[in-house]
C-alpha cells in the first residue's frame, strides 16, 4: 500500500504532536492533586508523585518508540501483540484499548467538559446532554479526513496552552506580591532538605499510599503512544521521501511520542506546584474535583476562575477529539486482520463505521456512569496494557534486533515501565482489591471474545 498515495489524509509532526498533547492533558491533572494531598498530607510528595507518573510516562513513551523505530504499523498494542507475539493476546489488549482506552476516558472527559461549561459539580441531564453533543461535533470532524480533525485539535490545543500559560503567569505574580506569612498558610510549603520530610520516604506505608495515588495519577499519562495507532497514516516531513514499507518506520511517530511525553510531565510538574502553592490544604481539599477553580478565584478572583473553567473545559475537548481521532483506528486494523467486521476498516484512509461504532460506544458510557466510575481503574487497566504491549520488543527480540539493533538504553526504559506496572498491580492487590479484580476481569474477557472470534472467523 502507497502510504503517500493521499496526502490529503495524513499529518506531520507538529500535528502528531498536538494530538498526544490532546490525548493526554484532558481532566486528570485538573481532579488528582485534591485528593492525593488529602492521603498523602504533604503537598511536596503530591509532586513527588507526578514526578513518579511523569518518569515512568517518559520511560513507556521511550518503549513504544522502540517498536515504532522498527516496524510501522498503525492499530497500537493489537497490531503489536497480533503479529509478533499471539492473535489472542493483541485482541484481549484490542479490547481493552476499545474500552478501557478510548471509550471510557472520551466520556470522562467529555462529562468534565459539561461539568465545566454549565459549572455544576455533577453529571446531571444538561452535563450529559451537552457531552454527547461534543461527542458528536467531533467524529463529524474526522468523518471529513484526518487532516481536517488535526487542524481543529491543533488550534483547540493552542487555545489550552495559552490558557494554562496565563493561569500559571498569574499565580507567579500572586506569589511575587503575597506576604510571607500568607505563603506559610499554602499547601506548598517547608523545605525540600528537612529532615523530617526526607525521613517519611523511610516509611514503607508512604510507598503504598504513594502508589495508590499514582492510580489516579497515571491515568492522566496515558494517551503518550497517540501516533502509534496511526503510524501508517504519517507523512513524512521530506516530501520526496518515497513511500515506506512497515519495516521502514517515520521518525515522526517515535519522536512525537518522547517529545510530547517530556514537554507535558513539565507542565504537569509546574500546573500542580501552582496549585498547590497559591491556596491553603483545607481549600484545596474540600474543593474536591472542583479545587482548580478555588485556586484561581484566590489567585485572580471572578475572571481567572472563568479562564480556568473555560480552559479545563477547552482541555476536556481536546482530549475527546483527539482520542476520536485514534480510537476507530483500533477497530480499523481488527477488521484488516479479520477480527471486526470488515465495515469497520478504513475506506477511502477514514474508518467511518468505526468512528460511528466508538461515538455509540462512549455516548452510552456518557449516560450511565459518573466521572468516578470511568476513572477508578482506568489508570491501572491502561498501564497493565501498555506494559504488555511494550514487551514485545523482548517478545520478538530478535526479529526487533534485526531490523534496528535494540540499544541498552531501550531495555532499560522498558524495565523500568515494566517493573513500574508491575508494582502497581501489586499495590492494587493489596489496598484496592476491587480494580485490580476489575482489571484481571478486563482482561479475561478479551480472551473469551478471542475463543468466540476464532471460531465465527
Amino acid at each position: 500500500m502507497n502510504l503517500h498515495r493521499d496526502r490529503s489524509n495524513t499529518i506531520g509532526f507538529v500535528s502528531l504532536v498536538c494530538l498526544i498533547i490532546g490525548n493526554m492533558i484532558g481532566s486528570g491533572v485538573y481532579i488528582s492533586s485534591s485528593y492525593a494531598l488529602g492521603a498523602l498530607g504533604d503537598a511536596r510528595l503530591v509532586l513527588v508523585a507526578w514526578l513518579i507518573g511523569g518518569l515512568h510516562a517518559i520511560c513507556g513513551a521511550i518503549a513504544y518508540a522502540a517498536l515504532a523505530r522498527r516496524v510501522r504499523l498503525s492499530g497500537g498494542e493489537f497490531a503489536f501483540l497480533s503479529r509478533f507475539v499471539h492473535p489472542a493476546i493483541g485482541l484481549m489488549a484490542g479490547w481493552i484499548s476499545l474500552t478501557a482506552g478510548f471509550a471510557a476516558p472520551v466520556a470522562a472527559a467529555a462529562l468534565v467538559l459539561g461539568e465545566y461549561t454549565i459549572g455544576v459539580p455533577e453529571p446531571t441531564q444538561q452535563v450529559r446532554w451537552l457531552a454527547t453533543a461534543w461527542i458528536v461535533a467531533c467524529t463529524a470532524f474526522h468523518w471529513i479526513d484526518l487532516r481536517t480533525g488535526s487542524w481543529v485539535n491543533n488550534g483547540v490545543v493552542a487555545l489550552k496552552l495559552i490558557g494554562l500559560s496565563v493561569f500559571v503567569a498569574s499565580c507567579a505574580i500572586f506569589l511575587w506580591g503575597a506576604e510571607p506569612v500568607q505563603r506559610e498558610q499554602f499547601a506548598l510549603r517547608g523545605s525540600w532538605f528537612e529532615p523530617s520530610y526526607l525521613a517519611r520516604f523511610l516509611e514503607p506505608s508512604l510507598w503504598l499510599v504513594i502508589a495508590v495515588q499514582l492510580f489516579f495519577i497515571s491515568l492522566s499519562y496515558t494517551g503518550f503512544n497517540a501516533s502509534i495507532y496511526i503510524a501508517e497514516e504519517i507523512r513524512e516531513d521530506d516530501p520526496s521521501t518515497p513511500s515506506a514499507p512497515e519495516s521502514d518506520p517515520s521518525p515522526a511517530v517515535w519522536k512525537s511520542m518522547i517529545a510530547a511525553c517530556v514537554f507535558v510531565t513539565l507542565i504537569y510538574l509546574v500546573l500542580n506546584a501552582m496549585f498547590l502553592a497559591c491556596s491553603t490544604p483545607e481549600k484545596i481539599i474540600a474543593g474536591g474535583d472542583y479545587f482548580v477553580s478555588v485556586v484561581a478565584r484566590d489567585v485572580g478572583g471572578d475572571w481567572l476562575e472563568w479562564l480556568m473553567r473555560a480552559t479545563i473545559a477547552i482541555s476536556s475537548a481536546t482530549s475527546v477529539l483527539a482520542m476520536t481521532a485514534t480510537g476507530p483506528r483500533v477497530y480499523a486494523q481488527m477488521a484488516k486482520d479479520r477480527r471486526l467486521p470488515e465495515m469497520f476498516a478504513s475506506k477511502q484512509g477514514v474508518p467511518r463505521i468505526a468512528l460511528i461504532a466508538q461515538a455509540i460506544v462512549t455516548i452510552a458510557f456518557v449516560w450511565i456512569a459518573s466521572v468516578k466510575d470511568l476513572i477508578d481503574y482506568l489508570g491501572l487497566t491502561l498501564t497493565a496494557c501498555g506494559a504488555v504491549a511494550t514487551c514485545t520488543l523482548w517478545f520478538a527480540y530478535r526479529e526487533m534486533n534485526a531490523i534496528r539493533p535494540v540499544r541498552w538504553w531501550e531495555n532499560a526504559a522498558l524495565l523500568l515501565y515494566v517493573t513500574g506496572a508491575g508494582v502497581l498491580l501489586l499495590a492494587a492487590m493489596q489496598v484496592k482489591p476491587y480494580q485490580f479484580w476489575l482489571c484481571i476481569a478486563t482482561f479475561g474477557i478479551g480472551m473469551v471474545i478471542y475463543v468466540f472470534s476464532s471460531r465465527n472467523r
